[in-house]
């Protein structure tokens, strides 16, 4: 497991000094750099608040999904109700 460690170390360190000496690589696109007003970017920004709510909209079902099981659980857990047994009719 440490050689694993050290060589995602190593991987992270190369990916650092190349961002580095590279910084035109690691410049924003061409969209995110453009004009803030223009059409291309308005449209961007319309899709990651699309893309947002689905993920919202996941994790919201998600956590239903545990809600219900919980008050599952708590419904199952709860002891059934004791039956007396008669005699002779009388209580």
């Amino acid at each position: 497991m440490e050689r694993a460690a050290r060589a995602a170390a190593r991987h992270a360190a190369c990916l650092a000094v190349a961002g580095a000496l590279l910084p035109r690589a690691a410049a924003a696109c061409a969209t995110c750099f453009g004009a803030a007003d223009s059409p291309m970017v308005s449209g961007m920004n319309n899709a990651i608040f699309l893309l947002l709510g689905f993920v919202g909209l996941l994790w919201i079902g998600v956590g239903k999904l545990f809600w219900d099981f919980s008050r599952r659980s708590r419904r199952l857990a709860r002891p059934a109700p004791r039956l007396r047994l008669l005699k002779g009719g009388k209580a």
